[in-house]
């Protein structure tokens, strides 16, 4: 380990490498690559956006936004609405179906979190809550200045 990081960082980073290996199993388990899944996941955390909504939380064009809610749509994992305002407005949003099956591959790890979480003290619960709170902003943080620099 690297003596200049606490063992904390290092065990939240192996957290990030194992959070990207299971988005990567979800996504085969769905039968889906895994830009296909990206979008259904911002799908069911998100609601229903619109194809454009969709392909700026992507970073992906038009044209591969299209493609993706077309590869989606085909394996009922996605639809287009109509707005009920303005018939011109198409959202998309995830199948009920969809959301069912990502939660039933998800459930057992967050079933298992949430029973070791409540056998712990209160103090300790509400230590690991506000340290993965941080963890969460830092890495809102860290996003945001990568996606404002300039690529090479």
């Amino acid at each position: 380990m690297d003596a200049q990081h606490h063992p904390a960082a290092a065990a939240l980073q192996n957290l990030f490498n194992l959070a990207n290996e299971t988005e990567r199993e979800v996504a085969r388990h769905l039968e889906l690559n895994l830009t296909d899944y990206r979008a259904l996941s911002a799908l069911v955390q998100s609601g229903p956006l619109t194809a454009g909504a969709l392909g700026e939380t992507l970073g992906a064009t038009a044209a591969t936004t299209t493609a993706i809610v077309g590869r989606l749509e085909a394996r009922g994992y996605a639809e287009r609405l109509r707005s009920a305002e303005d018939r011109r407005h198409v959202h998309v949003s995830a199948t009920p179906a969809a959301a069912e099956r990502i939660l039933h591959l998800m459930l057992p790890l967050m079933d298992a979190t949430n029973q070791h979480i409540h056998t712990l003290p209160a103090d300790e619960q509400a230590a690991i809550a506000g340290f993965l709170d941080v963890a969460l902003t830092l890495m809102q943080d860290h996003l945001h200045s990568l996606s404002e620099k300039d690529t090479p």
